[in-house]
């Protein structure tokens, strides 16, 4: 049920939804209709308070036809095929059309002809545009409410005039006899209504026209302006849409062009990815081996890491061999110095027995002068001096043996003196070497604490090589990996190439067709 109500709503040019949205106060703003521009509309067509006066005084005449006339004013439209075909798409019945002109009769005659009253006019107008009931019928159907209205303005007066006669006819008894007609005598009756009466009678009619057709007017320049303002959004919208139409044929060019040249490109395309393709399995064999390669690499750097752990270690102990060596090279150097300073008492004590020898050769030469003495004095003395004389050579002997030896120790004292000297100098060079070759020792063991710095640092140096190679290896892999992936994802795209160049030839047939519908709407629009 509610899917056949949607449906019989959709057949409706104008519905509730759409009468509702429909605002009086807005049109009427944007059509310019504000109070200044109502009132210099009423001044125009000469509708003034005296007009308004005169209409509300006519309520009563209004009300009294609205329903009749209403009748005849839908009975009217309804007898044009046409017109009934407006009507019936709004979904609004005849009935309740019918009571919204029958206020509108009533709304002539309330006394209030201002803002509210034309933003009311402006919205009539705009939902008789929506419906696409055009000026011909809206124009075309206020002959209904001039002949009803002026008519029912006549009525009035002839009824009134012809009370005023039947009131002032004079009662003959020729007259009141049964059945004997009065026949007036043209030359004696005089007029039953004054003429300056029927004259104002007239005037009022003719003033009571005037007052409903010039707000008739201003209703009728309200209505219109809605229409204008409709016909101007037509004319917007038209040539929105011949500049969209014209931007739709450039596009479509644009369109055809580029189809062109992507499928140029396509083919294009699908060339390089049948070379990307290749390449890519050129790089997945070369990845490949460059993967064996690294992973060698970092083989050889775990290896040469451990190499470089044993070359610290052995630096580390040589490092400590050379300290202990100085340490003894610093003992022998004080040794060296105690000998030295032994070598030096020896020279001082050689020195002494050299001068002990002195005094050895001294007494041996005095003792031999005292023996040759000796053998003097006995040569002198005789045979008494005999023994004196024996004495005296053994004495000599012995100094002269004495001195003899004495002179071996002196030789003695010489050459150890002579070998102390160079023992001295031997030992002095000694110390010198010793000191250089602490020096050297010291050096070797700086040069042997860097290289174990070094040594340290390289070994964590290569450590991390290790690391990143082992990394890179494993990026490889992957590499290699996404390789293979991409080499597989070239085949899709190639695969999808071909298909897009075969829907690209599709979309050229139908950019052939919208380019055809395209002319052929332009051509319409121009037309119309």
């Amino acid at each position: 049920m509610p899917t056949h109500q949607t449906e019989r709503q959709s057949q409706f040019k104008i519905d509730e939804s759409n009468r509702r949205q429909v605002d009086g106060e807005s049109l009427a703003a944007r059509i310019g209709l504000d109070r200044r521009e109502i009132e210099w509309r009423k001044e125009f067509v000469g509708f003034d308070s005296a007009d308004e006066d005169r209409l509300e005084s006519m309520a009563p005449l209004f009300e009294e036809i609205a329903d009749d006339l209403v009748d005849e004013f839908y009975a009217h439209l309804q007898s044009n095929t046409e017109a009934t075909a407006v009507l019936n798409s709004s979904s609004k019945a005849v009935d309740a059309l019918e009571k919204t002109q029958y206020e509108y009769l009533l709304d002539l005659g309330r006394g209030e002809y201002g803002t509210e009253y034309a933003e009311r006019r402006a919205r009539i107008g705009k939902i008789h545009d929506m419906l696409d009931m055009g000026p011909k019928f809206y124009l075309g159907g206020y002959s209904i409410y001039y002949e009803g209205i002026l008519t029912a303005l006549a009525e009035d007066a002839t009824d009134e005039l012809a009370g005023e006669t039947v009131s002032e006819t004079p009662a003959t008894e020729s007259s009141a006899s049964a059945g004997e007609e009065h026949t007036p005598d043209t030359a004696q009756d005089e007029p039953l209504v004054p003429l300056s009466e029927a004259q104002a009678m007239v005037d009022g009619v003719v003033e009571q026209s005037l007052s409903v057709l010039k707000l008739l007017n201003v209703d009728q320049q309200i209505a219109m302006d809605t229409y204008i303002d409709a016909y101007a959004d037509i004319e917007d919208e038209l040539e929105h849409r011949r500049e969209v139409s014209k931007n739709v044929q450039s596009s479509v060019s644009d369109l055809r062009e580029s189809s062109s040249e992507v499928s140029e490109r396509s083919e294009e395309i699908n060339d390089l990815a049948a070379k990307q393709s290749n390449a890519v399995g050129e790089i997945s064999s070369e990845v490949a081996g460059l993967s064996a390669t690294v992973e060698e690499i970092a083989s050889n750097a775990e290896e040469v890491s451990a190499t470089s752990e044993r070359a610290e270690e052995i630096a580390s102990d040589t490092t400590e061999t050379a300290e202990e060596a100085i340490d003894k090279m610093e003992v022998v150097d004080d040794a060296a110095d105690e000998v030295t300073d032994d070598v030096e008492d020896l020279r001082e004590s050689v020195q002494k027995i050299d001068e002990i020898v002195d005094v050895i050769n001294d007494i041996a030469d005095q003792t031999n002068l005292l023996a040759l003495n000796a053998s003097i004095e006995a040569a002198t003395a005789g045979e008494a001096g005999d023994g004196f004389a024996v004495v005296a050579n053994e004495v000599k002997s012995l100094a002269e043996e004495s001195q003899e030896e004495a002179k071996n120790i002196e030789r003695m004292i010489d050459q150890i003196q002579a070998d102390t000297e160079e023992t001295v100098d031997s030992l002095e060079t000694a110390n010198e070497e010793i000191e250089s070759g602490v020096d050297l020792v010291e050096e070797t063991v700086d040069n042997l604490e860097r290289i174990e710095e070094s040594v340290q640092e390289a070994s964590t140096g290569i450590q991390e090589v290790a690391t990143a190679t082992d990394d890179q290896a494993a990026s490889t892999e992957e590499v290699a990996s996404m390789a293979d992936t991409a080499m597989e994802q070239s085949h899709e795209v190639t695969t999808e190439i071909e298909a897009i160049v075969d829907q690209n030839e599709q979309v050229e047939e139908i950019v052939d067709k919208i380019e055809s519908e395209v002319a052929r709407l332009a051509d319409e629009m121009s037309s119309s």
